[in-house]
């Protein structure tokens, strides 16, 4: 894809995040950042999730039909593209490439969680490989990467990063749990490997986000803390994700990763940065959590690793937004959740005039 992104949050039930201790960034004020006026929102139009947007623009997501199925879409400037599926009554599209790749998950006629990959109008089951539920995450020059489900002899569930290519499947750690999250036009892929648990709560367990390469895996470290995740991955091999920033793993920052610089805490202007990908020109979108009480995440934009956060602006309704991919444009694909629950499937497009 040309950005990058990890679509779901299943991770959570695999690994958490990790890295290697790294500089803190630029200190930033308390308080919420300020709304940017460099990008305009706009509702694609449905009850969905807007997941990934290409280099040219298109947009892989979800939509709600009226039977209130949700349903594979695909926006292509004015067209609206329903996928299908692969027998079952739901499905979502979590990544497209500029090479008419698209990937994500489908129900069948008899179960959940089958991962799929569509070109020209006809979907693939790629199975699940292990036990359901397999998922893709990111396709990047036909390249396809994800994790699929397997049980451990005691019945306890772990997920393993793959990556397929020209129609083979390579395993990408020999450690128990480990995601995919992105994969980059080199093949570059990030992700996150679970190490031995010790004693103690989810938040201590060490998780490492990772890079790996030419079937070599390189942790990246942590900001402190014990765990990190890998969340996305431009053409430069520069990452980012979260990190815990103490022992107890409770706090976290987010961190952008270059193999000159290592990690990197992102401003956060005293809240919490909740990064999901960056485009080629370091550009960075996720979400941002103020420290008010009650207040909601927030689709938050970095124009650049120094950069403070911004926040993207609102849709007419919604009470929390994600970002969750930018293109090299600048073209941001995210969602608003509105009081009621639903989403609503959003594009920040850059302003007129804007740099």
């Amino acid at each position: 894809m040309g950005s990058t992104r990890t679509k779901l949050t299943i991770l959570a039930s695999i690994l958490l995040m990790a890295g290697q201790a790294a500089g803190a960034g630029p200190a930033a004020a308390d308080g919420c950042p300020a709304t940017t006026g460099q990008w305009e929102v706009t509702d694609l139009g449905v009850t969905g999730s807007a997941l990934d947007i290409n280099d040219l623009g298109q947009i892989a997501g979800s939509s709600v039909s009226a039977a209130g199925e949700q349903r594979a879409t695909v926006w292509d400037g004015a067209q609206v593209i329903d996928l299908g599926g692969l027998g079952g009554g739901h499905a979502y599209a979590a990544a497209l490439d500029e090479d008419g790749n698209v990937v994500g998950s489908s129900y069948t006629a008899t179960e959940k969680g089958h991962a799929f990959h569509w070109r020209a109008g006809t979907m693939t089951d790629l199975g699940t490989f292990g036990s359901i539920p397999t998922l893709v995450r990111d396709v990047n020059a036909g390249v396809i990467v994800g994790e699929y489900r397997y049980l451990l002899p005691n019945g306890t569930a772990r997920y393993q990063a793959f990556r397929i290519q020209d129609g083979v499947r390579t395993d990408l750690a020999a450690v128990s749990g480990s995601n995919a999250a992105a994969v980059n036009a080199a093949g570059q892929i990030a992700g996150t490997q679970r190490r031995l648990e010790p004693p103690g709560p989810a938040s201590q367990r060490a998780h490492r986000a990772f890079l790996w390469e030419d079937g070599v895996i390189t942790e990246l470290g942590t900001l402190g803390g014990q765990w990190s995740q890998a969340e996305g991955i431009n053409r430069h091999g520069h990452i980012v994700g979260q990190s815990a920033l103490g022992a107890d793993g409770v706090l976290a920052g987010g961190y952008i990763w270059s193999a000159v610089e290592g990690m990197r805490r992102l401003p956060d202007a005293g809240g919490l940065a909740a990064p999901r990908a960056v485009n080629d020109d370091d550009v960075i979108v996720g979400t941002h959590t103020c420290t008010e009480a009650g207040t909601a995440a927030h689709a938050a934009v970095w124009t650049g690793p120094d950069a403070a956060p911004a926040l993207l602006p609102d849709p007419a309704t919604g009470t929390a937004t994600m970002a969750n991919a930018v293109n090299a444009r600048g073209e941001i694909t995210g969602w608003a959740q509105a009081p009621d629950g639903t989403r609503r499937a959003l594009v920040w497009r850059p302003a007129p005039g804007s740099s």
